[in-house]
This record gives structure tokens, sequence and C-alpha cells, in this order.
């Protein structure tokens, strides 16, 4: 019953943080390490990196938004 109340009050405390203003930033880190942070490390033939950096940009943008979405529908 404890873990129970201690997950509700996290969860009212996300969806009363997590904004549209919070949204962008986390979609924008997203994207900078698609787009820029990946091309640097091509550049420096870093392949190793190059994945690691594809996957967490991927993960912010989808992660971002699909929070973002859970929140607002429940």
């Amino acid at each position: 019953m404890l873990l129970i109340e201690w997950m509700k009050i996290s969860y009212r405390a996300i969806k009363e943080f997590y904004s549209v203003y919070i949204l962008l930033m986390v979609v924008s880190i997203g994207l900078f390490s698609l787009l820029v942070d990946y091309k640097s490390l091509k550049a420096k033939k870093l392949k190793k990196e190059m994945k690691i950096c594809r996957f967490i940009g991927a993960a912010y943008v989808i992660g971002g938004i699909g929070l973002f979405v859970i929140l607002k529908l429940f």
C-alpha cells in the first residue's frame, strides 16, 4: 500500500511539473543529439558513439512526446 501511495504522489508531481515548455526542451535536446552530435561523431569516425548518440536522441524525442501524451490523457 505504501508503494501505491508513493507512486500516486510521484505521478501528481510529474504531471504538475511536465508542461509544454519542458516537452519542447526535451524534444529539442533529442533533435540536437540526432542532428548535430551524430554528424560530429560521424566526422570523427566514432561508430560506437554514433549508435549510442542516435539511440539517446531518439529516446528523448519519442519518450518526451510519449510522456506528454500519457500525462495529458490520464
